[in-house]
């Protein structure tokens, strides 16, 4: 008669423990559930969603919070909650419409329409729009957030208030983009160097290009470090040709070649230099820059237009015999005027793949090779035929022929090629290669998303080669990025930390295990708590070893291992301090409550015969 009420209580054991796997069993046995049941379990798949979120698991976080939904309403913040988690999970999956849905549910049931997670709701809604590139719904959800003018959400404000600019700047409203964009450097200066570039740009748009170079030497003042230096360099150099100041603009254009000679605006600013000279009939300086280009950057585009205007100006000069002396000079300079034989081959390869036929197209371009292994086009035909056989799995061969793209790494094709080149290594566990291409893919990618991709492949590379110094700079490189999903920093901090341990830098190491301290639901931060708690135990600091592991077993984690490392860590702390019973009651408690097969069973032994000979 009292099986129902037992279970009542076990439920509320089960939550007050986070066991919510086994309070779940027990709803499940109550054959008539009331509503303070149902409510329970209403946030118990919740919770659990939460838990799966935390872990990076975000299929099985859905079906969690479509579960807790299913309930009914039982606790209307339980179901505003998991709305707002639900669009969370989507938008993590790149389902941006129904994220925006499960925002917009979230934003009607919510009942603390101040609350932080509101507003996180408003600007996310923003950003499942931008993403769709539906820039007038996204405009409208930022102005909400930034309507708010919360004092404790300056970035987010910032932020909100450059993709209204950026919202303004697609749909050409100008002016009203650069007054954001404006606003946005106000707000939080930390994120100025974006804002102040998009506010030049469209100064340029406007056809201000006096105040687009004043709004740039602003940038590159007050931003010396800005990852848009190289563009705002080369948008200066622009904006001097625009207002046909030639001479201010090949200034600006040599500093940007100088500073950053792998940059891709730097071989377009290369190239410039060369035809304002030209320009300017000023041949011998434009024959060293065109030169310069085409002993700088060998096989890309740049240098082949280099190369045609070279050609032009020694015509002018009637010069042509140096320039033919000069082109011989140049590996494949024989060619560079390819004959109809070498151009006609390429391109009938080239459209039989943009037909979809791409084994045949793969043999045409493979003839291709075999004919002129030195071709103009040769370099194209290596790209097409390795991502043939990247996309057909066939790896050993892909590598081959987009290593071959990789030996000129400023082409337009080598940004892919490094992407896949570096994830068949990985996979091939070639982990020293994998390093040395994402290091490069690093430097090379213009997205924000790539180069955080090969940060990260950065990262699990030195992790699988243990090398400890290039963990903790490729962790470091990483945590920097301000937009870097919980699941990366936790990764990021996780390796770190085990790198400063094998290191010996315990101090450093620590300030990464307290991050993931905080959250014990995923295994890094369960991990991590017990590892302070043993750091201060091998320091001597037992009273502080103490308390963390106390404080582990009030706040639990569903990580059971690391839990019950806890408690021998504990029994070790109370053996030390000669508290032997106090010791022996948790061994003994432990040993009788954990059941997996793992070595724990061997720790607890262990310690009990230490106890029994001591006694």
């Amino acid at each position: 008669p009292y099986t129902e009420r037992v279970n009542d209580y076990l439920i509320e054991v089960y939550m007050n423990t986070r066991s919510y796997e086994a309070a779940l069993k027990s709803i499940a046995k109550i054959e008539h559930p009331g509503t303070r049941i149902m409510e329970a379990k209403q946030k118990i798949l919740f919770r659990l969603g939460t838990q799966a979120f935390a872990n990076a698991r975000f299929q099985e976080a859905l079906d969690f919070f479509n579960q807790s939904l299913a309930v009914g309403q039982y606790n209307q913040t339980t179901k505003a909650d998991a709305y707002f988690w639900r669009g969370e999970s989507n938008y993590r999956l790149d389902r941006f419409p129904q994220a925006g849905n499960d925002y917009r549910l979230y934003l009607e049931f919510a009942t603390n329409k101040s609350g932080q997670e509101y507003g996180l709701a408003l600007y996310n809604l923003g950003y499942t729009y931008f993403k769709q590139k539906n820039y007038g719904s996204a405009a409208t959800w930022f102005t909400r957030f930034v309507d708010r003018g919360s004092a404790n959400e300056r970035a987010m404000q910032a932020d909100a208030y450059n993709r209204i600019g950026d919202c303004h700047f697609y749909d050409r409203r100008f002016e009203q983009a650069r007054q954001d964009y404006a606003r946005a450097v106000e707000i939080d200066p930390s994120l100025g160097d974006y804002s102040l570039y998009q506010e030049a740009f469209v100064r340029g748009l406007q056809r201000d290009y006096n105040g687009k170079v004043q709004t740039l030497n602003r940038l590159i003042a007050e931003y010396p470090e800005s990852q848009y230096m190289d563009d705002a360099l080369y948008e200066q150099g622009r904006a001097f040709v625009q207002m046909e100041d030639n001479a201010n603009a090949i200034a600006r254009f040599h500093i940007l070649v100088k500073k950053f000679p792998e940059s891709n605006v730097s071989r377009r600013a290369a190239n410039e230099i060369g035809l304002l000279y030209y320009q300017d009939d000023k041949y011998p300086e434009a024959i060293q820059a065109y030169k310069q280009v085409i002993a700088s950057y060998p096989g890309s585009e740049e240098a082949r237009l280099a190369q045609r205007d070279l050609k032009s100006i020694y015509i002018d000069l009637n010069k042509v015999d140096e320039y033919a002396d000069f082109a011989s000079t140049i590996p494949g300079g024989a060619n560079f005027d390819v004959n109809e034989r070498d151009s006609l081959t390429y391109v009938a390869a080239e459209r039989v793949y943009m037909r979809g036929e791409v084994n045949e197209a793969r043999n045409s371009f493979t003839r291709y090779l075999q004919t002129f292994p030195e071709g103009a086009f040769s370099l194209n035909a290596n790209y097409y035929i390795g991502l043939i056989d990247y996309n057909q799995k066939a790896f050993e061969s892909a590598a081959q022929h987009l290593d071959k793209v990789l030996e000129y790494p400023n082409n337009k094709y080598s940004e892919d090629a490094m992407l896949m080149g570096a994830e068949m290594a990985y996979t091939a566990k070639n982990y020293e290669k994998a390093l040395t291409i994402y290091k490069q893919l690093k430097d090379k990618a213009v997205s924000m998303e790539r180069r955080q991709l090969a940060k990260t492949g950065m990262l699990r590379s030195a992790h699988m080669l243990g090398n400890g110094e290039e963990i903790i700079l490729a962790a470091t490189d990483l945590l920097a990025d301000t937009k870097l999903a919980p699941e990366l920093s936790n990764e990021a901090h996780y390796y770190r930390a085990k790198a400063y341990l094998d290191a010996g830098k315990t101090e450093a190491a620590m300030e990464d295990l307290m991050v993931l301290a905080k959250d014990t639901r995923n295994v890094y931060g369960a991990e991590a708590k017990y590892k302070v708690a043993q750091i201060y135990f091998d320091g001597g600091q037992t009273d502080k070893a103490e308390q963390e592991v106390l404080n582990y077993i009030e706040v639990s984690t569903p990580h059971t291992y690391w839990l019950a490392r806890s408690f021998v860590l504990l029994a070790d702390v109370y053996m030390k301090l000669g508290r032997n019973l106090d010791a022996k009651q948790y061994l003994l408690s432990l040993k009788q409550n954990y059941q997996a097969d793992d070595d724990i069973a061997g720790m607890i032994e262990s310690r009990l015969e230490k106890l029994k000979i001591e006694n």
